[in-house]
């Protein structure tokens, strides 16, 4: 009986943590552009397109990026971060297809796994860790995407990404950190595979559709109607900006669940177009 008693103890404990876990809000990302940074890199891509389109109409052109996952996990089981090789191949398999008609696509070439509690667990936004387990295990130039999966302990967040602007600073904090959750067969019920889809859209010069509010030049997209502020869950109808459109929501640069995020503008195509041809175009660098 007291076997038993145990066992129940342990399995109500066990439930109740799950059940804590998976309840904690988390905010999809923790991306964000500074208005310098922003008007910085809208003159650096204006200066691009004059001296190379010379009034001509821009073509698209194909861009194929390495992508290095690194598993930063506490330990060797799939709740301590270690993610299975099937869970990063189904994750690829999205991205390609969430870019289909963009000019871009994906190509994993290394997984690296790493076991560090620390790093696991206070890994985040801003953070010496942060840099730190970037300047460790950050592999290729600027066409290469790193991608590091960890827990973010101590911030609720799914993600953040670097900018294309960003990696001429510090060449080192250029990729993306992820939730290990979110990939697809995670238990993120509404994250399966969409947070990478959306930070590798800030890695290739998108900004939030929200950017801004209902005032300004937004996410410096034409064709992205602006909103007031992020949309969650998977609404039929929001219009935050009255006479200027619906919210586009089911954009994959805005904060919807994964099912509800399906699509970019041609506008976006194009910028990112351009973001790369500036800043991503040169394997070299």
């Amino acid at each position: 009986m007291r076997f038993l008693s145990n066992a129940l103890l342990f399995l109500t404990t066990s439930t109740l943590f799950l059940a804590s876990t998976l309840a904690i809000e988390r905010q999809e990302c923790g991306s964000y552009a500074s208005a310098d940074k922003i008007e910085a890199s809208e003159l650096a891509i204006k200066a691009h397109a004059a001296e190379f389109r010379q009034g001509r109409r821009a073509e698209m052109k194909d861009y194929v990026f390495d992508v290095y996952f690194n598993v930063i996990a506490k330990n060797m089981s799939l709740a301590g971060g270690w993610v299975p090789q099937k869970q990063i191949d189904d994750q690829m398999a999205l991205l390609n297809k969430a870019y289909v008609g963009t000019g871009i696509s994906w190509k994993l070439v290394n997984v690296t796994r790493v076991l560090s509690r620390y790093w696991h667990e206070t890994v985040t936004l801003g953070e010496p860790q942060a840099i730190q387990m970037a300047r460790s295990f950050r592999k290729g130039k600027s066409t290469a995407f790193n991608v590091y999966t960890v827990g973010f302990y101590t911030e609720a967040l799914n993600g953040y990404s670097a900018f294309p602007i960003d990696y001429r600073t510090d060449p080192y904090e250029d990729g993306c950190v992820l939730l290990f959750e979110t990939l697809p067969g995670g238990v993120s019920r509404e994250r399966q595979g969409g947070t990478l889809i959306h930070e590798a859209g800030h890695w290739l010069g998108l900004y939030h559709t929200f950017q801004g509010g209902c005032v300004g030049l937004g996410d410096r997209v034409a064709d992205t109607p602006p909103s007031l502020k992020a949309s969650s869950g998977c609404p039929d109808f929001v219009d935050s900006c009255p006479g200027d459109g619906p919210d586009p929501i089911h954009n994959y640069m805005d904060y919807t669940n994964d099912t509800c995020r399906t699509e970019f503008t041609p506008g976006q195509i194009q910028r990112i177009q351009d973001s790369m041809a500036t800043y991503r175009s040169d394997p070299t660098i």
